[in-house]
């Protein structure tokens, strides 16, 4: 093969792994309460090298309809989260607008008009400058009428993207900055989807982070994993909510899949058992389980980390409860369609979450569907050595090198014919890319032997 060809080849070949799972998105955000074994959450001591970007969570938009600071101490995290940057150059860091202590009308109010998406958008630019951010990731459902949404949200919300976009693009950037980044967090299910026009928003943000957790919870009267892989309640009245469904609701074929970030959830679900006999998935539930670390009906990986390895000890006397006064009664077991992880904690919590093992599979789906990366929520639910982010971190890695992040015929996305290129993207089929590979290696192996 003739040198131009082979170094065209290799440059194929390399650029796989640019064009395959490229983000890994953390949100800072507390959800985990002072407790033993709790990881130290500050700033300063997060996994930043694991992370392309950290999203903090959250800031707010006030009755002004400017952005405002949730609380006085978020400004000294500001200054912590962002030294981080100087240890990792090319890490990013935005600011998520919304969260459950919002207010959401205000977000209809703010993007109704032009002059009050011109006063937000400005305040957003020069908050995000001021504080040493790189830019806006917006948390909303429009037309949420149970928190304040409207009808002409969905339009508005484009209109207001497109003319944030537009101002980003204009700003003059001072030494070391770069444009600024713009994302959208998108619901996990069908609930709510319907009123985002994707296809529009996708032309003025740089990737949207699909929530596809908290998809089964303590609402519900039967007992299932917050994020299942696949449909576990798919013959129930709650059909319809797993990761495979959510990804197929929310990403149009029109779209670039590298455009999305798969969420994942490092906090598991808990219920209260209607009846401790009844513990597979789909069966009859009480309401939300206990309080822990976190709120009634949630459990942090470290917590069920914690409770599952006390199954190590042999002698069952020996087992000491957690700080709760809690033991596994029933040990942990995998869901077989929803790939989650499930046990039964004083022999009416059931507990529903995800290890390292679960995740892989969720990365080998990712790569599968072509994502380009993934967002996880929240950082403060991880172990103090952060066991679950490593593995997501690891799985992501593996997957994409092996894959080089393209999208399998029948997952409901956009899908490649053999020896076609995604020219959104510039990426190679896998069998192009195969090809390549093996020329490649020919050509390195003929040298070796040359040079013997």
């Amino acid at each position: 093969m003739r040198l131009p060809a082979v170094l065209a080849c290799l440059a194929l070949v390399l650029s796989t792994v640019t064009v395959g799972a490229q983000r890994v998105v953390g949100y800072y955000g507390k959800t985990a309460g002072q407790c033993p074994d709790y990881p130290s959450f500050a700033p300063a001591k997060l996994p930043y090298e694991l992370y392309t970007h950290l999203n903090f969570a959250f800031v707010m938009i006030n009755d002004d309809g400017v952005v405002e600071m949730q609380h006085p101490e978020d400004e000294a995290l500001y200054k912590e989260l962002n030294a981080l940057k100087l240890k990792k150059p090319s890490l990013k860091t935005t600011l998520t607008v919304g969260g459950w202590d919002m207010d959401m009308a205000h977000y209809s109010t703010m993007v109704s008009t032009p002059a009050n998406r011109q006063k937000f958008i400005q305040s957003a630019m020069t908050y995000v400058r001021k504080y040493g951010f790189d830019g806006m990731d917006f948390d909303w459902d429009p037309s949420d009428k149970l928190r304040g949404g409207h009808s002409n949200d969905p339009e508005n919300f484009v209109a207001f993207l497109k003319e944030m976009r537009e101002a980003a693009n204009k700003e003059k950037l001072k030494e070391g900055q770069e444009r600024m980044i713009l994302s959208i967090a998108l619901p996990g299910g069908p609930f709510h989807g319907q009123y985002f026009n994707i296809p529009k928003l996708a032309q003025h943000v740089d990737w949207f982070n699909i929530m596809a957790y908290n998809l089964h919870g303590q609402w519900e009267d039967m007992v299932y994993c917050a994020a299942p892989l696949y449909d576990t309640a798919a013959h129930t009245k709650y059909n319809g909510y797993s990761v495979d469904n959510a990804t197929k609701a929310m990403v149009p074929k029109s779209v670039s899949p590298m455009k999305f970030n798969l969420g994942l959830s490092l906090s598991g679900v808990t219920f209260t058992l209607k009846d401790k006999k009844k513990t597979s998935p789909g069966s009859p539930a009480q309401g939300p389980g206990r309080e822990g670390c976190q709120e009634k009906g949630a459990m942090a990986y470290f917590e069920a980390r914690k409770l599952a390895d006390s199954l190590q000890i042999a002698d069952v006397k020996s087992r000491a409860p957690d700080h709760f006064h809690r033991t596994v009664t029933q040990e942990p077991k995998m869901d077989p369609v929803g790939k989650c992880m499930y046990m039964v904690v004083n022999e009416d919590q059931w507990v529903g979450y995800d290890n390292p093992e679960t995740f892989a599979m969720k990365m080998e789906y990712l790569s599968e569907v072509g994502f380009g990366g993934v967002s996880i929520w929240s950082m403060d639910s991880d172990s103090a050595n952060h066991e679950l982010t490593k593995s997501i971190h690891s799985s992501l890695s593996e997957n994409f090198i092996q894959g080089a992040g393209l999208s399998k015929a029948g997952s409901g996305l956009a899908t490649l014919d053999e020896g076609e290129q995604e020219t959104t993207n510039g990426a190679a089929s896998a069998k192009t890319i195969a090809g390549c590979a093996v020329k490649v290696m020919a050509a390195v192996a003929l040298s070796i032997m040359l040079l013997a």
